[in-house]
């Protein structure tokens, strides 16, 4: 059950990167920083120019860096940079993916409505906004929940970034997966804590822009979202695994299961470089069935990081 009220002063903004655009990053985290009570980014950069730059990103103790020299996977980076907020006495932490620009009161209003059901005595794993396509406009959110009047909906899942988590809830349900590296982690917590009694949700009152894919491709009038090949591994390997698992709900796998095979052709067929394409997916149905975790090359890197403390 939920420990405590929250205020913005207990939220610790989670802030994971991978290779950033450094202007775009600097903007992104001015809209955040005076809408928490600090923030922790953690650094899967690869690129050591980039690595050397966030870290003099910390100015004063509101700003905190974690440099992993290296890409371990966005669960291991959230579940450091929870880990760390854990440990200087936050009460809840603030996802974000680098490329999220908050509008003005997102994390005020989630607090609020974080609160709204802390008194009503339900078990919350965590709440989120509405998402909608940043390509298009705000009415294009991710996933429509009816025309209902309820504010606060209880969903089966949301994507991480823009959730907010109460840290009861992650020390009872345990971090993100670690071996899913990158696509359905969140979706999968969220999974795990409703199997174990804690309920997700998001709320009408809040919006946030999310970008889906890398690029954008026009075929038979609808704008479809184009990830980089290396994301069709992630894609298709843990959507498979999630296939095998009994607590992933039924209405997912029977509507995951046509997509996979509409990428399948539409991506090795139109989408170039098909051939890296085909291999890519070819792999994480492969890697799949041999149940191999971790990043594409099956490894889990050991977590040595710098901070700058």
């Amino acid at each position: 059950m939920a420990e405590s009220i929250l205020t913005i002063q207990n939220v610790c903004g989670i802030l994971v990167t991978y290779n950033p655009n450094i202007d775009e990053l600097k903007e992104n985290i001015e809209s955040v920083i005076h809408q928490v009570g600090g923030i922790c980014i953690v650094d899967n950069s690869t690129d050591e120019t980039l690595q050397k730059k966030l870290l003099t990103f910390q100015q004063d103790e509101t700003m905190h860096i974690i440099s992993n020299k290296g890409n371990f996977g966005i669960a291991a980076a959230q579940n450091i940079g929870m880990k760390w907020a854990l440990q200087k006495g936050f009460d809840a932490f603030f996802l974000l993916d680098q490329d999220s620009k908050l509008m003005e009161e997102t994390v005020a209003k989630l607090v609020v409505e974080y609160n709204h059901i802390v008194n009503q005595n339900q078990n919350i794993a965590c709440i989120g906004p509405l998402a909608f396509d940043r390509d298009k406009t705000e009415e294009d959110v991710y996933h429509s929940y009816g025309n209902g009047d309820e504010r606060i909906i209880k969903v089966q899942q949301t994507l991480s970034s823009g959730s907010l988590i109460p840290k009861h809830a992650f020390i009872q349900i345990g971090g993100m997966e670690e071996d899913l590296f990158i696509d359905l982690v969140d979706y999968e917590w969220c999974w795990r804590a409703e199997q174990m009694g804690y309920s997700t949700y998001v709320t009408k009152e809040v919006k946030m822009a999310h970008r889906l894919g890398e690029d954008r491709y026009h075929f038979l009038g609808k704008s479809i979202g184009v990830p980089s090949p290396i994301r069709h591994y992630y894609q298709f390997r843990n959507t498979l695994i999630m296939f095998n698992r009994s607590y992933v709900p039924l209405s997912f796998k029977l509507k995951y299961f046509p997509i996979l095979l509409f990428k399948f052709f539409f991506f090795t067929l139109f989408v170039k470089p098909r051939s890296v394409r085909f291999r890519m997916i070819s792999k994480g149905i492969l890697d799949a069935l041999k149940g191999v975790k971790g990043d594409i090359n099956g490894k889990r890197p050991n977590i040595v990081y710098e901070t700058k403390s």
